[in-house]
């Protein structure tokens, strides 16, 4: 299991993923009721927990699935989409700012995605290696 990249690569995706809880995403002002600009404010991971603990679960289920390939290419599929859908969710957030800037976070989300299409081409590849050696058989 540890002899495989994409093990690696779905480690370090639920690494960022659980990490990205407490790093902020996006911070500024806020938009106040008459236009003007109000408090300032934070965009984190636990503003919506749910979907930032998935992309991080659903990596490591699929850890676990490398006797079944096909199965975990669609868990990690799963978590590629649910990772764009918070991002998503977080760019609708930051229309609610008057001004601001992207923090360290939203470094850390672009890395999970490119650990996840990383893992994706991994699991491709041992697919084909083991068609190839079906075929020499």
């Amino acid at each position: 299991m540890l002899q495989r990249i994409q093990t690696i690569w779905l480690l370090l995706a639920a690494t960022c993923s659980f990490v990205s809880l407490k790093i902020t995403f996006y911070a500024g002002n806020l938009i106040a009721e008459q236009g003007t600009i109000g408090l300032f404010s934070e965009i984190k991971g636990m503003d919506n927990p749910i979907l930032t603990t998935a992309v991080g679960v659903v990596s490591l289920i699929s850890i676990f699935l490398y006797k079944n390939r096909n199965q975990q290419i669609k868990f990690c599929i799963a978590a590629f989409f649910i990772e764009i859908s918070l991002l998503i969710y977080y760019f609708f957030l930051i229309k609610t700012f008057k001004e601001g800037t992207l923090a360290i976070g939203a470094a850390i989300h672009l890395l999970i995605i490119i650990f996840i299409i990383l893992a994706i081409a991994g699991i491709r590849k041992d697919n084909k290696i083991i068609a190839e050696s079906d075929r020499l058989r």
